[in-house]
């Protein structure tokens, strides 16, 4: 049974919301990383931190992206 066609463009808003919220969090959490490592003293366990974060939402966002493209087709 395939989906109607409403349930799909609720579904694709739906993911983009998120990936819009998430891309916002991700872009914040580059700032936070950059202005680390620009520190002229740099605290290593908060450089870490914020690396891990941001690779968690980078991770996050592609698979936010990936169910977009294939809900375009």
């Amino acid at each position: 049974m395939q989906a109607s066609f409403l349930t799909v463009i609720k579904l694709r808003r739906e993911i983009a919301a998120r990936y819009a919220r998430v891309h916002r969090l991700w872009v914040t959490a580059s700032n936070a990383y950059r202005r680390l490592h620009a520190a002229p003293i740099q605290d290593l366990s908060a450089l870490r931190d914020a690396g891990q974060r941001l690779a968690e939402l980078d991770r996050g966002r592609t698979a936010l992206l990936s169910d977009l493209k294939a809900l375009a087709d």
